[in-house]
């Protein structure tokens, strides 16, 4: 298939709100004239970065309040993007994430972030591949996952699971769907400068600026161009892709005892 195009075509932004989802949008709009499709809970975020878009950029801009935890929130959001319009490209970023002592992590949490991170990535991945399918054939999905989902990482136990599945299930429906005039592109960030790592704890650790850590606008970039390429699993910043590599060489319980020393020391101390 030829280059993924988004200029006068629809893009749908799941976790658009702000941090990747946020940039992703704005790359759409301002280097590619796409129009867009904004998901999040927060409405008023997303009303505030439509009337951004649609000022700077000239581009169809639509807003859908929504929250990925409720299955009923997952299926009124495919069927508001798509009700009188094409989706040519879905992104699916909403995500949540949890940092500290596996044991102490609620099950209450647990299934919301399972239902966000995996549950409704599934569907919606499902619904819009089909949709494109037959509605806006030379389309695709970006699922966007976590290099927390390529090793097993202590205190973010839950949190690397649910990663390691999207890794999975990404690459083996991406393969399914070879020759067929969709693609999927799973992209795998490592740090990433945002909101949601200021209120999982970690931000106390890894900062902006910090070796490793990639800017949200700049990461944005790499995932957007990523997609337009059609690329099946994506690690942006070099030494992400290193680390990547070199992991694939060590011992499981080595990488995974690696991780836990880095993670340790950004933990709260016990009361």
């Amino acid at each position: 298939m030829q280059k993924l195009a988004l200029a006068g075509k629809y893009t749908l932004v799941t976790g658009a709100s702000s941090g990747l989802g946020l940039e992703m949008a704005r790359i759409v709009a301002r280097d590619h004239r796409g129009h867009l499709v904004l998901v999040a809970r927060r409405i008023d975020r997303l009303e505030a970065l439509a009337a951004e878009l649609r000022t700077a950029y000239g581009v169809e801009v639509e807003c859908i309040q929504a929250d990925m935890t409720r299955r009923e929130d997952v299926t009124r959001t495919f069927e508001e993007a798509t009700r009188g319009r094409v989706i040519h490209a879905a992104i699916l970023n909403a995500g949540v994430t949890y940092f500290g002592r596996g044991l102490e992590h609620g099950f209450e949490d647990f299934s919301a972030m399972l239902a966000t991170n995996v549950t409704s990535v599934v569907w919606l991945t499902q619904r819009f591949a089909q949709h494109i399918l037959t509605e806006s054939p030379g389309g695709g999905v970006m699922i966007v996952s976590s290099v927390a989902g390529t090793t097993a990482t202590p205190f973010q136990a839950a949190y690397s699971g649910t990663k390691a599945f999207l890794n999975n299930f990404g690459m083996a429906l991406g393969e399914e769907l070879v020759g067929e005039p969709v693609s999927v592109t799973v992209f795998v960030p490592g740090g990433i400068a945002t909101e949601m790592g200021e209120k999982s704890g970690t931000g106390r650790k890894f900062k902006k600026g910090d070796v490793g850590m990639m800017d949200a606008d700049v990461c944005a970039r790499r995932a957007v161009l990523g997609l337009l390429r059609r690329e099946r699993f994506v690690i942006p910043g070099a030494l992400n892709v290193l680390n990547d590599l070199l992991l694939r060489f060590t011992p499981r319980g080595l990488a995974s005892a690696m991780a836990a020393r880095i993670y340790r020391d950004a933990l709260p101390p016990k009361p």
